[in-house]
């Protein structure tokens, strides 16, 4: 199921991130395969933009899904990463970018649920 990004922001609003254990979900992510998929689906992406010769800007988005988080969570680190994945949500939809590793991304926070390798 194809979800738009101002649902996704909203979603981000639903999960109750005092019951994370933040520290040990942003560990896992930075831990294979977590890692690795989401730096291939970046540099795939991001070949997507060279070749259209254009720079779509995702700041927008990117600070949108920073300022819920942060402001829910307090915590920075985790609103960055949770920015960083919008982003890269934001540039698939633009470049009409598909992947099955990126659709479990997605389905995640259309699920209420934070992204991390201990899935």
């Amino acid at each position: 199921m194809k979800h738009n990004i101002e649902y996704l922001l909203e979603k981000l609003k639903e999960i109750d991130y005092a019951a994370l254990d933040i520290d040990e979900l942003l560990d896992s992510r930075d831990e294979d395969p977590f890692d690795s998929e989401w730096v291939r689906v970046r540099d795939e992406i991001a070949e997507r933009k060279e070749k259209a010769e254009r720079e779509d800007d995702q700041k927008e988005v990117q600070e949108a899904a920073f300022l819920i988080v942060y402001e829910v969570s307090d915590h920075e680190e985790l609103a960055g990463y949770v920015s960083d994945d919008f982003g890269l949500i934001a540039d698939s939809f633009t470049y009409n970018y598909t992947d099955p590793w990126l659709d479990w991304l997605v389905e995640c926070y259309a699920n209420g649920k934070l992204a991390s390798g201990l899935e």
